[in-house]
């Protein structure tokens, strides 16, 4: 039995030599996963947000889309340049020199796992159009989306909740995975900043059109694998029987981003999303046009449950993932070992 401690404790501790910084890095995604999830951030307290706000008023000083194709090119680039480069370089250089940079891992994926905030707020949405509050749903969704809820129906409400259930997973759970396994921590910072700029200028969105290009196609192949991803666990979860609609192409819906999430996700909970959409640009509002998605049943309060579920299961199925790889690779190495 004393044979067996001792060969256990050499086990171990040749393991955290050789495989400690892996192992480590596990711990720190697997716990900004669970903990984004347990105890998310007010949408009002995230620093995305801030960074929404500059991006905003940057655009509306140096976008005109009055001006060439090519101008708003140029414009664009050099605002996402001056955006998110001096940020990145920043906490690039404080993770560098930190004296315990897992934790600032930790936080930086923390704040970059940013979809897993609206889950409670699509349940508040929820309470609140049980109680007949529409304007308080209205409310709760407003900070999380760029289209003007101020005139949504209850319909518009739910197409809205579940449209970003659908989507956000893909950029924040199962991206920040992927991209972390790849790159580590500034990577994961340098392309969560580049997608949050593609929320602040849509490319379906006239005005951003030729503005926001350079980063919707940066995000477009960055985020390729990873969608494709969630998409597949979205069929995982739906059930086998909709893995076709993965490799449909929706001609509906150009400069939208997800929009194969949200035709499968259409299929999966058999409603109708997508729709015009109303946006306030400065001083102005802009009615956009976007072709619905499945034009079917409209989705209901029910629905909204429904998507809550799907995706739910969803993304367990990334945290399961996150947690038995250490495991695995452990058992692989004790086999070895033996």
């Amino acid at each position: 039995m004393f044979d067996s401690i001792i060969t256990d404790n050499t086990f171990y501790e040749q393991l955290l030599r050789s495989d400690g910084n892996l192992l480590k890095s596990c711990l720190v995604l697997f716990m900004a996963l669970l903990i984004s999830r347990v105890a998310p951030l007010s949408r009002h307290l995230h620093p995305i947000v801030w960074f929404h706000q500059f991006a905003l008023l940057l655009s509306k000083k140096v976008n005109h889309p009055q001006r060439s194709a090519q101008q708003q090119l140029i414009a664009g680039i050099m605002a996402t340049t001056l955006l998110v480069i001096p940020i990145w370089f920043i906490i690039y250089f404080i993770l560098s020199l930190a004296a315990y940079p897992w934790f600032f891992d930790f936080l930086v994926l923390y704040f970059c796992i940013s979809d897993a905030g609206f889950k409670p707020v699509a349940k508040d949405v929820i309470s609140a159009l049980e109680h007949g509050q529409k304007g308080l749903a209205k409310t709760y969704l407003s900070p999380w989306l760029m289209q003007n809820t101020a005139s949504l129906s209850e319909m518009g409400i739910c197409k809205a909740t579940i449209e970003r259930l659908l989507i956000s997973p893909s950029y924040g759970t199962v991206a920040t995975i992927l991209f972390y396994a790849l790159g580590g921590t500034p990577l994961v910072l340098l392309l969560h900043l580049f997608k949050q700029l593609e929320h602040c200028w849509p490319n379906y969105v006239p005005q951003y059109r030729y503005f926001g290009a350079a980063v919707y196609w940066i995000n477009r192949i960055a985020f390729a694998v990873p969608q494709w991803l969630w998409n597949l666990t979205l069929v995982l979860q739906g059930g086998l029987s909709n893995l076709g609609a993965m490799f449909k192409k929706s001609k509906n819906i150009q400069g939208v981003y997800g929009a194969s999430s949200l035709y499968l996700g259409a299929k999966i909970l058999q409603i109708e999303l997508g729709g015009p959409q109303k946006m306030t640009i400065g001083n102005a509002e802009y009615r956009v046009s976007i072709t619905k998605i499945n034009p079917s049943r409209v989705p209901t309060i029910a629905d909204v449950r429904n998507a809550i579920s799907l995706t739910t299961w969803a993304v367990t199925f990334w945290l399961s993932f996150t947690i038995a790889i250490p495991i695995l690779w452990t058992a692989l190495r004790w086999v070895q070992s033996m």
